[in-house]
């Protein structure tokens, strides 16, 4: 039987230690090799242009040319998977919000002290995303500036009333770009409460949410614990905390909490699913986006057994199809759409529900 080919990675940061810790933990996997290494974003591109590496770890802060210009570079002229790594600060987080945005797959932060150690602990999860990236369809990979709504988006901040029917949002890898999109076509009129589970580590939901925002017509915050969902606002769950919806006074509330680790991610989509058809039954409209793994399915079933609608994201537009896949093969999903049309997919669900 032929060998088969190795993934290889370029690694690109500015530190030779971390180098080395990425190099030694990406080759201790057999189907991975480090074909080559960089300092700086100059020397990434022209690694790139001779090497064409299958995948690239590229790190954000480096002197010369930072990773975010070297990756709209490396996007338009040799569109490749890219993974970030991310120093927790942040500044850290607002450049890889907008990598992620820009193109780049997913992303790995970069712990600020005792690097070695928690890097090693991260083995799988690199090692898992590096696999994972090198499957992305090229169509998915090539830079395009956003282009911003016309007009002046103006937001109702107060929140008169508490949600009576709700959205329940899972993404995972490919997610932001992804979800920037659905959420940039909601009406701000929405009458409903959105939770949204993004996987990603503390940190960075707070920027995510910032960005998601910017971008919407629907308010859009990392959920507090003990906070009422009201309608037309959407709820972020923040990175290490698992987020349920509890009735608290005969009001739809936010609960955060530390519990374990479920399908290996905190927080999880299933647990904050299958809260939110408890408490809204048939009044909620479950959705599941892009991402590896099947975190989302259980929650469609429990949705779809309470009465209410559930979409998934069809192969085509998934950058990653595992979590979309898993749940369309639970048999509960209602509509598999393309991406282009979640927004209005969730607009048509809630005409359907009552008030």
């Amino acid at each position: 039987m032929p060998l088969r080919k190795k993934i290889r990675v370029l690694v690109v940061d500015d530190s030779a230690f971390m180098r080395r810790v990425l190099k030694d933990i990406l080759e201790s996997d057999p189907e991975i090799e480090v074909c080559c290494e960089a300092r700086d974003g100059v020397e990434a591109i022209e690694k790139v242009k001779q090497h064409r590496p299958d995948v690239i770890t590229l790190d954000v802060e480096m002197p010369r040319m930072n990773g975010l210009d070297a990756l709209k570079f490396i996007m338009n002229k040799y569109p490749t998977a890219v993974i970030m790594v991310s120093a927790l600060t942040q500044e850290g987080a607002d450049a890889t919000i907008k990598a992620l945005e820009y193109g780049a797959v997913d992303f790995i932060p970069k712990p600020s002290s005792s690097i070695s150690i928690n890097m090693r602990e991260l083995k799988d999860e690199i090692i898992a995303k590096v696999k994972e990236a090198a499957k992305v369809p090229i169509k998915f990979l090539q830079f395009k500036r956003r282009r911003l709504l016309r007009e002046q988006l103006t937001k109702v901040r107060k929140r008169e009333e508490a949600a009576r029917r709700a959205v329940a949002i899972a993404a995972s890898t490919g997610g932001p770009q992804s979800l920037l999109k659905v959420f940039e076509k909601l009406p701000g009129e929405l009458d409903a409460g959105i939770l949204l589970v993004q996987h990603m580590p503390p940190g960075f939901t707070r920027s995510f949410a910032m960005r998601l925002d910017r971008i919407s017509r629907v308010n859009v915050k990392e959920a507090e614990d003990g906070e009422v969902v009201y309608k037309n606002w959407a709820y972020v769950a923040p990175g290490d905390y698992h987020m349920e919806v509890v009735n608290r006074g005969g009001k739809p509330t936010i609960k955060l909490y530390k519990g374990p680790k479920i399908h290996g991610v905190r927080p999880a989509a299933d647990p904050m699913m299958k809260s939110v058809a408890e408490v809204f039954g048939r009044k909620t409209v479950g959705v599941v986006m892009t991402g590896m793994g099947r975190d989302g399915a259980e929650g469609i079933v429990a949705i779809k057994k309470k009465g209410g609608i559930t979409i998934a994201q069809d192969k085509e537009t998934s950058i990653i199809y595992g979590m979309p896949k898993a749940a369309a093969e639970t048999g509960m999903v209602d509509y598999i759409v393309p991406l282009d049309k979640i927004a209005d997919t969730i607009v048509m669900a809630l005409r359907k529900i009552p008030r």
